[in-house]
């Protein structure tokens, strides 16, 4: 009799699968995230996860078995896979196979359905389409239900590995992506915005190890932006267990740059000297590059020409994973992966402080220089990174 509740989910990745003899250093990280990620919102869940064929098993226990909600919902944030599904274990005979299906396919109501099989073990006598046609004229029998192979109302998965059979009713979307910590480690600079929320998503999606930095103005302005900030980091928290929050005063710097600079330069110079304080922090954390929210055209300080002036003052790769994105695609990613609530809250960005009121939208780096060489630089990004706060989330 088959069990009443999923025993096993089969979890898939796809580009893991292309990374050729790196490919076990893949699996290891992905199998460890999957087992830590259950492990905080279900402890006990897990009973062990084997590696098969160019997937993982995740056997479970009673607990597990109880709790394939709040399961599915960590597993659909676990970068590197591509699909999951929760599975009942059968006997690899073709007429418990049979028996096993239809008694599945009985806990739901449909009029159509279709068997898709797929024969890993080679041992098996039959092929996946003798599979295909053998149960479905059993359900057809015994349920009085009609195949539709473009368009059916359910789908009874089959997966004869050499291990066991497994049978599944749904394949549940993943991210895709690189396991989390197969990248290298990327400092984010995360605004209370909604661009730079998304920006950090990407980066996760890659692979990244995410370090976050947050410059603020306070006292000038309010502590909101560092409210909405802890919010995202704790939302982005679902793909990374682990954070870490720098918190920079700004007000300092935007207070010299008002007194020493042309009006005109004032962002660009907010930017170049945020840049340089996240690549001192980068190298400090030993991360590799920084990830900002930008996208081309957008506002003023992001013309390709104040683009290239901002970044002139980085030594480490500057990634901007929205630069092609229009506000809407952004909009819609920000709503999917939950911090688009958070970054309409009402806050003042630091850099809407002492803005003028016609910004240079292709500035040049020459002037960009001779207003920088008579600020103390040096002093001023020293002072910001040792009064900065560090969180821990």
């Amino acid at each position: 009799m088959l069990n009443k509740f999923p025993t096993h989910i089969i979890c898939h990745y796809s580009e893991i699968a292309l990374k050729g003899q790196n490919r076990i250093y893949f699996e290891k990280i992905l199998k460890s995230n999957i087992k830590r990620m259950v492990d905080e919102i279900a402890s006990g869940s897990i009973k062990k996860i084997e590696r098969l064929r160019g997937r993982f098993l995740i056997h479970l226990t009673e607990n597990g078995q109880h709790s394939t909600d709040i399961i599915q919902s960590t597993l659909q944030n676990v970068f590197g896979l591509a699909y999951f599904a929760f599975a009942y274990k059968t006997d690899s005979e073709i007429e418990i196979i049979k028996k096993d299906c239809v008694e599945l396919l009985q806990r739901f109501d449909f009029t159509t359905f279709r068997v898709t099989a797929r024969q890993i073990n080679k041992q098996f006598p039959f092929s996946a389409q003798t599979l295909n046609e053998e149960i479905g004229a059993a359900v057809i029998a015994k349920l009085k239900k009609k195949v539709n192979l473009s368009a059916p109302e359910a789908i009874c998965y089959i997966d004869v590995l050499e291990e066991a059979t497994y049978l599944y009713t749904e394949k549940i979307k993943g991210q895709n992506g690189l396991p989390v910590g197969t990248s290298g480690k990327v400092v984010v600079m995360l605004s209370g915005g909604i661009d730079s929320p998304v920006a950090a998503y990407y980066a996760l999606k890659r692979g990244m190890q995410v370090i976050y930095v947050h410059f603020h103005s306070v006292p000038l302005v309010s502590e909101a932006s560092i409210e909405k900030v802890r919010d995202t980091v704790e939302v982005l928290k679902k793909y990374q267990l682990n954070a870490k929050l720098y918190l920079v005063k700004f007000a300092e710097i935007q207070q010299a740059i008002m007194v020493d600079s042309n009006p005109k330069l004032r962002v660009i110079l907010y930017r170049r000297f945020m840049i340089k304080i996240a690549e001192k922090i980068s190298k400090n954390e030993n991360a590799k590059a920084i990830y900002t929210g930008e996208a081309l055209g957008q506002v003023a300080s992001q013309t390709i020409e104040n683009i290239a002036v901002v970044e002139d003052a980085a030594e480490l790769p500057v990634i901007r994973p929205l630069i092609g994105f229009d506000k809407q695609e952004i909009i819609r990613k920000a709503e999917e992966i939950g911090t688009y609530e958070i970054s309409i809250l009402p806050h003042q960005d630091c850099c809407t402080l002492y803005v003028p009121k016609h910004p240079a939208t292709k500035a040049r780096l020459q002037d960009v220089i001779k207003n920088e060489a008579v600020l103390d630089s040096d002093q001023l990004i020293t002072r910001a990174i040792e009064s900065a706060k560090i969180e821990i989330f």
